[in-house]
């Protein structure tokens, strides 16, 4: 490798990332988070707290929907839990397998926890590998710029990678066509962005595949053409 060539190691940078960037939006909902957690070990025997044996679900405080100041704060936690699902749209993948194969058509989730708390827990632990995946993706083509085949796309990350590009692809084509769509998802614009962003993500590896291939060839014939210079000369 060349001693000047220097690229930053995105598959690293990537996860790590967009991990900080959850945790950020979602620490204001940490006691709610945690609350589910516990009412879920509870659910399976695992929790060994004695409180609120009887209840599957964490306490709530009663509180007026119809108060502005409660509508407000529901807003902004819906917001961001959107947030976070946008960000790791492919994380979504395991639950709508699920959720096509069931016979009820619906997404897994543990007993005792609502299914956006497990969404906030689970996408961002399953987008670790689809983000380290794109981090690769794109040192390849950064490295090859510089006729360097590091690191090694393999043909299963490409495989892998295009559920997360047609994924994104639904989601942003679907919002920006649908009306109803738009009208069900209040933030759907940013939906769309980060599930174009997810398209840009996916092809990236292929490209990336295609590009390395493309590479290999002409090193391998610009090796094969100077062996027969030396040959020739010898």
């Amino acid at each position: 490798m060349r001693a000047e060539t220097r690229v930053p190691p995105l598959r690293w940078i990537f996860p790590l990332a967009q991990l900080f960037l959850c945790a950020v939006v979602l620490w204001p909902m940490r006691p709610m988070l945690v609350g589910q957690i516990r009412a879920s070990l509870r659910e399976y025997g695992i929790s060994h707290d004695t409180a609120a044996r009887d209840s599957g679900t964490p306490r709530l405080r009663p509180f007026d929907l119809s108060d502005p100041d409660v509508q407000r704060r529901i807003k902004i936690s819906e917001a961001r839990e959107w947030a976070v699902a946008a960000l790791n749209l492919p994380g979504g993948l395991p639950d709508l397998t699920y959720a096509v194969l069931s016979p009820a058509h619906s997404e897994w989730t543990p007993r005792g926890m609502f299914m956006w708390t497990w969404r906030d827990l689970s996408w961002p632990i399953i987008g670790i590998f689809f983000w380290w995946l794109a981090g690769r993706s794109l040192e390849g083509l950064l490295f090859s710029s510089h006729k360097i085949l590091l690191p090694k796309i393999r043909w299963w990350e490409v495989v892998v990678s295009l559920p997360a590009l047609a994924f994104g692809a639904i989601w942003a084509v679907g919002l920006c066509i649908d009306q109803s769509a738009r009208t069900e998802f209040p933030l759907w614009m940013l939906l769309a962005v980060f599930g174009s962003m997810w398209v840009v993500l996916g092809a990236s590896t292929s490209l990336a595949y295609f590009v390395q291939w493309r590479l290999r060839k002409r090193l391998a014939s610009s090796t094969v053409e100077q062996a027969r210079m030396l040959t020739s000369t010898s």
